[in-house]
């Protein structure tokens, strides 16, 4: 079957559907929390990242074209949409979720538990034999991509609910930087496709299979380098008045 254009719209109904209804969901919660204005613009691009990075082009070129696109779409839904998420909750909506999710959101939620969870998810979800399976079924694709917006949550949830000091969130952050890093670097100094499924797809760019790939492995690299420094550089600073207090 041949490709779509590199710049037609792709679409996702599930997605589409469930940013619906995440905003009518907190639309009746912000009723009764009334949540200031930034955690509602903040909730609210959270939504747009899921249902943007897979309702585009962007979803044209990680289906059909390029890793590159692909661990972009990953990154922007696993990385950057569940902490503007969950800081769009105000404390009551974030105690209403736990109480629904009762013992096994306490459960999967613990540090230790979260991190080791997202780890597992995230290298688990990299792996050819299922990363190609995902992009030759829509299917496992789609739950490719819930998992790993859950992924998300669950690791973040931890760092933005109070459950650890700002000491204990600098280590989980730091140990959640260092044992994620070593997929981006695969990618980057590998010099063959890790899968099969892009090295089969219509170039584009003047990118070989490789180059796609390397450049995957920097992007990767240098979004978590970001996302995690800059919310250790948070914490940082938290912990010193703590310090300079003792």
């Amino acid at each position: 079957m041949t490709a779509p254009a590199p710049t037609a719209f792709s679409f996702e109904p599930l997605f589409l559907a469930l940013g619906a209804l995440a905003a009518v969901a907190y639309g009746r919660a912000a009723r009764r929390q009334r949540p200031r204005r930034w955690r509602v613009a903040l909730f609210a691009l959270g939504v747009l990242l899921v249902v943007g990075a897979l309702n585009s082009p962007l979803e044209t070129l990680a289906a059909d074209y390029l890793l590159l696109a692909h661990l972009l779409q990953n990154v922007a839904i696993a990385d950057w949409a569940p902490p503007l998420l969950l800081l769009g909750l105000t404390p009551g909506m974030r105690a209403a979720l736990a109480r629904r999710g009762s013992r096994a959101l306490a459960a999967v939620t613990r540090p230790r538990v979260a991190l080791a969870v997202w780890l597992v998810g995230w290298y688990g979800i990299h792996l050819a034999l299922v990363y190609d399976y995902a992009l030759r079924h829509a299917w496992a694709l789609n739950v490719e991509h819930l998992l790993l917006v859950a992924l998300g949550l669950v690791f973040w949830w931890p760092l933005l609910t109070g459950q650890l000091s700002p000491a204990l969130a600098v280590a989980y952050l730091g140990a959640a930087f260092v044992g994620s890093a070593f997929l981006g670097l695969a990618f980057t100094f590998s010099t063959s496709a890790f899968y099969e499924f892009y090295a089969a797809t219509p170039r584009i760019w003047g990118l070989s299979p490789e180059e796609d790939q390397n450049l995957a492995g920097v992007l990767m690299n240098a979004e978590q380098a970001v996302i995690f420094l800059a919310a250790i550089g948070y914490f940082v600073a938290r912990l010193m008045p703590q310090e300079g207090a003792a």
